[in-house]
């Protein structure tokens, strides 16, 4: 991730992304946890309410492919396609894992 880059589309000094950075990094679980129970449950309306937070808050990052996905999965959830979701779901989630790590190693190596 391209921190000065970020920052500038988000109007904040560099030092202020990081704040973002470990604002989304504590709240994105609870995101990722609604959505993987609601995904269980096959409640699609779960599924989607977290995927329009995520949806949001990468795409304020920036983060237009995360956040596309996230918008897909919205559709679905709309749409009440538990197959594609059982599909799509999952993929997601290991994304924003490996987002999390990424951002957590952007944090400890500034």
């Amino acid at each position: 991730m391209d921190v000065k880059q970020v920052a500038s589309q988000l109007g904040l000094e560099e030092d202020d992304i990081y704040d973002v950075l470990e604002l989304f990094i504590q709240t994105a679980p609870s995101d990722l946890t609604k959505m993987a129970t609601g995904l269980n449950k096959q409640d699609t309306v779960q599924i989607g309410e977290a995927a329009h937070s995520l949806k949001g808050s990468t795409g304020a990052l920036g983060l237009m492919d995360i956040s596309n996905h996230a918008q897909l999965i919205m559709k679905q959830s709309r749409e009440k396609n538990i197959e594609d979701l059982i599909r799509t779901v999952p993929r997601f989630l290991n994304q924003m894992k490996d987002l999390l790590v990424e951002l957590e190693q952007v944090l400890k190596n500034r």
